[in-house]
């Protein structure tokens, strides 16, 4: 038992050399194994974060395409499509379509009414169907298509009031309106016959 004591006082750094060494050991391996382990968790955390972004750049939109066309009905467009391709969607053209009444190149938005008139009908761009041109434009539900048959109103102050109508909620009475960018007491008293809330 003595020698056994003296031989492991003589030997005391190689068997504090060994256990450092097994100590080390076990560590690195234990280190190597969790770092394996965490490319894959930052995999997943990457693929959450563009899965979203997949969603966003494949919306679409509902269109309703009526009138001369050879397939009317409901189609699905993506965003930023343009009517043109609504109708190639719907067939395209009848023979008898009159295309001087309507833009092909306007944008569609969604649940649009797209109305291809004949040649010799009156346009009802207005995305509803009916032919009194004397219908006041609801100023409340109307899109950018159905002030199309307000005289003063083209797109651009058509997209100001339905923004307007957005954010700040539906208008209560038609001067209401004069809130809007661009429209003052006077366009208003021109318009006033041809919009309704």
């Amino acid at each position: 038992m003595e020698k056994v004591i003296k031989l492991c006082r003589e030997n005391l750094a190689v068997i504090l050399l060994l256990f450092l060494l097994l100590g080390f050991g076990t560590w690195s391996l234990t280190h190597k194994a969790q770092t394996k382990v965490a490319p894959v968790v930052d995999n997943t955390a990457i693929q959450r974060k563009t899965t979203p972004k997949k969603e966003l750049t494949n919306k679409e939109f509902v269109v309703d395409i009526q009138g001369a066309v050879k397939s009317p009905g409901v189609y699905r467009l993506k965003t930023g499509s343009i009517v043109q391709e609504a109708i190639r969607l719907a067939g395209g053209l009848n023979e008898n379509a009159d295309t001087k009444q309507i833009n092909q190149a306007q944008k569609v938005t969604d649940q649009m009414q797209i109305v291809v008139p004949a040649v010799g009908e009156v346009s009802s761009s207005t995305g509803t169907s009916g032919t009194d041109s004397k219908k006041q434009v609801n100023i409340n539900t109307a899109k950018v298509e159905d002030f199309q048959s307000v005289t003063g109103i083209g797109p651009k102050k058509a997209e100001k009031i339905i923004a307007f109508r957005e954010e700040n909620g539906n208008f209560k009475d038609l001067k209401d309106l004069t809130k809007v960018s661009g429209i003052g007491d006077k366009t208003l008293e021109s318009l006033k016959d041809q919009l309704t809330v």
